[in-house]
């Protein structure tokens, strides 16, 4: 059964080398990224400690790259000297742009490296390192054989900084008590259902909007534009911490959720407002349907006809009038039906 994906934990030192990576990169169409070592934490979190970058003729980024322990034994044995537990944990690539998400390139690569054999990857962690007009950020995503077998796209998660040594967390884990799960009913409290409430007056401005509690305690905002891409269905969803805990947007299509990202999204605060984070959220991913497309064709081309199914009823849900989406998913679903 699926799960919330866990919290990247990534120290200072891990961090910098990647920044440093990413900063140096030369300019270029291919992907570009590499290899992460870590180990799980425990079943929330995930700790890096080291990566590194292939040498060319590794081919990381292409169909025939290959994960070779004789090239990354050095620095798999670095990784085992800040933690003996270390082992190969994850990817890692660099964007020159500022969307985090991951390519339909580096989405696959992450597929096939996760389920290779030798591995033995029960998930896997993925850094996504935004260069963009000098701005430097790093995100994380979580992905695992279960969300591989359906064909879905990594999960956003939480990436923190740990100043502990690797060694140190592990051991203060293991005598801590487990933290008790936060309330499932925290939106009961009057600070938090004034906000809420005043949230929601603020929504229905712009937006035709329902409002739910699901299972676990989280709050979640149907949401429909009045105006411009009145036929748009998304959801925002806020859980316990909330103001102070950034809301998380999804598109849901089959039952499945599909996160939604945008910078409004990444910077948020707890003096934003939902309608702000809602209207930026409408904005990019209406900025991002050409590129849906395309990758909805190259998945087409290469018979992948379950995901180019996906990406083109998300771009439908976001502006079902799109030109060539509608014409496309018929051909997709053409498909699908004769498999």
């Amino acid at each position: 059964m699926p799960t919330e994906p866990p919290v990247v934990l990534i120290t200072p030192q891990a961090k910098t080398a990647l920044e440093t990576e990413a900063e140096r990169t030369s300019v270029g169409g291919d992907v570009t990224g590499g290899l992460l070592f870590g180990r799980p934490v425990d079943d929330l979190h995930r700790l890096v400690v080291s990566s590194m970058r292939p040498r060319p003729e590794v081919n990381f980024g292409r169909k025939d790259f290959c994960l070779s322990q004789s090239r990354s034994s050095q620095q798999l044995e670095h990784a085992q000297k800040l933690h003996p537990e270390a082992h190969y944990c994850g990817v890692w690539y660099v964007h020159r742009t500022p969307n985090q998400e991951l390519t339909d390139q580096e989405w696959v690569q992450a597929q096939g490296v996760l389920e290779d054999p030798d591995y033995r990857f029960k998930d896997l962690v993925c850094l996504v390192v935004c260069l963009y007009f000098g701005e430097l950020n790093v995100y994380a995503f979580s992905f695992n054989l279960y969300q591989s077998a359906r064909g879905q796209f990594p999960a956003p998660t939480q990436l923190q900084l740990t100043t502990a040594s690797p060694a140190t967390r592990a051991q203060v884990q293991t005598t801590q008590p487990p933290s008790p799960p936060p309330p499932t009913d925290w939106y009961k409290s009057p600070n938090v259902a004034g906000r809420l409430d005043l949230e929601r007056k603020w929504l229905t401005r712009k937006y035709r909007v329902e409002s739910a509690v699901a299972p676990g305690g989280k709050v979640i905002f149907r949401l429909m534009p009045k105006e411009e891409h009145e036929d748009m269905v998304f959801y925002i969803s806020c859980e316990a911490g909330f103001p102070d805990k950034a809301p998380a947007a999804f598109l849901s299509i089959r039952g499945d959720q599909y996160p939604l990202l945008s910078p409004g999204l990444n910077e948020w605060s707890a003096e934003q407002s939902l309608i702000k984070v809602a209207d930026d959220l409408v904005e990019w991913q209406v900025r991002l349907l050409d590129q849906q497309i395309e990758a909805a064709e190259e998945s087409l081309a290469r018979g992948e006809y379950q995901r180019a199914s996906d990406l083109l009823v998300m771009v439908l849900l976001i502006d079902p009038r799109k030109p060539r989406a509608a014409r496309l998913l018929g051909q997709v679903q053409a498909m699908l039906g004769s498999e």
